[in-house]
């Protein structure tokens, strides 16, 4: 029995019906992103207020960092990373706090949820090598687009005093050497990596497995693979662990799971509201329905822009975008509205949208939503004239 008959009693059906989506989708959120995902980057978050030198952000993605540097750098970081539109926020957060520039920081937070290595091979082998390419060369123009635009907009300045606490930063001036700071990153970057599956082929069991009165061997092979990715987590943990315990202090340790628990509270809610919201408008806009489909059929301004507003609206997965643009091409889309709501859909959502606004003002956020919905639009467009 789906969510909906449980609710329709209570409820009544028309309430139920609306309901139950947006309920179902904060639902599967939580089942597949919340520890794989949004915790890592909660804390990777934390780590980036308090450890990261606040120098360094400046050079490469500051206000007066070089811009054929800062940007580049803002989308390649974004894109090694594997995290939601959502996932993301953040992350962005503390780059924020530590002094990055509005156009690089927001050329990160387009980048970094619209594109990484597995969505490109999963793109590749479900939908092709010409629109691989063609997704992993326009989300790099488009975020670097959408982050020029941010900073011809609004000049570089505080984050909105609404946003969480500000952590007080390490203390830059002992003689700790960088690479503990490398090296704490990277085990937390690892972490999440592990947690969102980059790595699953590697130790998910093969062949036969033995199977008893009360388990299948499918059972036990989903129970092995289980207990090799919890193992392999346990040991990253214990050897983040070990790093704060060799070169960090006490007091540093605290500031980093406090600032990663205000993070925490101050965005999280925000994003649930947006998924919820985004789950009842996914019922009210049914992409597959045919007649909503001949909108799409061609490379028409329209197409475009119409695939862009939605898919900007949606709550898409970088993956499961995929799934969701190679179904609707089998439908009768036109390759370029496709390619555009492959670059707005993972890109931005109204959760997202709706968590940032604490964070930078709603005028920067209503315009990165407005900026991603355009030049998504434009790249799908040119993409669809070529190809």
């Amino acid at each position: 029995m789906n969510l909906q008959a449980w609710l329709a009693p209570v409820l009544g059906p028309a309430v139920a019906s609306v309901l139950a989506p947006g309920l179902e989708e904060v639902a599967r959120f939580l089942g597949t992103h919340l520890i794989s995902g949004m915790i890592p980057a909660f804390f990777i978050a934390g780590a980036i207020s308090v450890f990261l030198d606040k120098q360094r952000i400046t050079r490469l993605m500051g206000p007066r960092a070089n811009p054929f540097v800062s940007y580049p750098v803002a989308a390649f970081t974004g894109g090694i990373l594997t995290v939601c539109s959502c996932g993301v926020i953040p992350i962005f957060a503390g780059i924020m706090n530590q002094g990055a520039g509005v156009g690089p920081a927001f050329t990160f937070l387009l980048a970094a949820p619209a594109i990484n290595l597995i969505a490109l091979t999963y793109t590749y082998s479900l939908i092709g090598l010409r629109f691989m390419v063609g997704r992993a060369i326009l989300v790099a123009v488009a975020a670097m687009t959408v982050g020029f635009g941010m900073k011809l907009l609004f000049r570089d300045g505080p984050m909105s005093t609404d946003g969480p606490p500000e952590a007080v930063l390490a203390d830059d001036d002992d003689a700790r050497p960088v690479w503990p700071t490398i090296l704490l990153f990277g085990l937390l970057v690892l972490v999440m990596l592990t947690g969102t599956g980059t790595f699953d082929e590697w130790f998910r069991p093969q062949g036969f497995a033995a199977h008893s009165a009360y388990l299948s061997s499918r059972d036990i092979r989903a129970l092995d693979f289980l207990l090799a990715k919890s193992l392999i987590i346990l040991t990253e943990v214990l050897l983040i662990a070990g790093t704060l315990w060799q070169w960090f202090s006490w007091t540093e340790a605290r500031q980093w799971l406090r600032k990663s628990v205000d993070l925490f509270v101050s965005i999280f809610p925000k994003i649930l509201l947006g998924l919820f919201l985004s789950g009842v408008l996914a019922t009210l806009i049914p992409l597959s329905d045919p007649r909503l489909m001949a909108l799409f059929d061609s490379n028409s301004p329209l197409a475009n822009f119409s695939a862009a507003f939605i898919g900007a609206l949606m709550y898409f997965g970088t993956i499961i975008g995929v799934n969701v643009v190679s179904t609707l091409m089998r439908f009768g889309m036109h390759p370029g509205p496709a390619m555009t709501l492959m670059l707005a859909g993972p890109a931005v959502s109204l959760p997202s949208v709706l968590a940032v606004i604490p964070l930078v003002g709603r005028a920067k956020a209503l315009a990165f939503f407005g900026l991603v919905v355009i030049v998504s639009a434009l790249c799908g467009w040119l993409y669809g004239i070529i190809f």
